[in-house]
């Protein structure tokens, strides 16, 4: 085997060794003019469904009562759509809306989650929330904005939120796993080893 086929196979291995990615919205424009992220949206397909995970970055929360969690889709969706909802990791089974177009901020958006009312939480570094009969793709569609998803939050790391609240929008961001690449990279330096030791025998 010459060193060209040698080449074109590994160039082959690496074209067709798929990157896992995670769908992640970056929540990185909002209305009171703060830079950088206020936190993610992670999308994460699963039977019957997408779940749904807000993470708040340090400094801010996401307001639970009176709050507003925003999407776009072409799916048509109720209240029984939504299930599953845990509010900084414990489970939650109260009372919520859910409805929509709703505008926030000069955005639009299909649907908005809203109002959960946990008892003594006003804001949350995570929430989480199953929407079934989505996929992925379904959740990332934009609005007039460019926006996908918006987010009500809070500024400080408190479970009450003070005054200073604002609303956060996001786009979808493709950002491959490190472990995948990592295999990708041992693997493809494995068959540079076994076919390099053939070229010297």
């Amino acid at each position: 085997m010459t060193r060209f086929h040698l080449l074109f196979l590994l160039l082959v291995l690496a074209l067709a060794v798929p990157f896992a990615t995670a769908d992640t919205i970056n929540l990185t424009n909002n209305n009171l003019g703060i830079v950088g992220s206020i936190g993610t949206v992670t999308l994460t397909q699963q039977g019957g469904g997408v779940m749904v995970t807000l993470s708040a970055n340090a400094g801010y929360t996401f307001k639970t009562q009176g709050g507003d969690i925003l999407f776009n889709t072409n799916v048509s969706l109720n209240a029984g759509s939504i299930s599953q909802i845990t509010i900084n990791g414990n489970s939650y089974g109260g009372s919520f809306g859910f409805g929509g177009p709703a505008t926030r901020a000069g955005s639009t958006f299909s649907y908005n989650f809203s109002n959960l009312n946990p008892h003594g939480v006003q804001s949350a570094k995570t929430i989480s929330f199953f929407i079934s009969g989505v996929t992925v793709k379904q959740l990332e569609l934009a609005n007039q904005n460019g926006a996908m998803w918006g987010v009500h939050f809070c500024v400080g790391d408190g479970t009450k939120c003070g005054v200073n609240t604002g609303f956060a929008t996001g786009k979808f961001t493709t950002v491959p796993e490190p472990g995948t690449l990592s295999l990708l990279g041992t693997g493809l330096a494995g068959l540079a080893g076994v076919f390099r030791r053939r070229f010297r025998s």
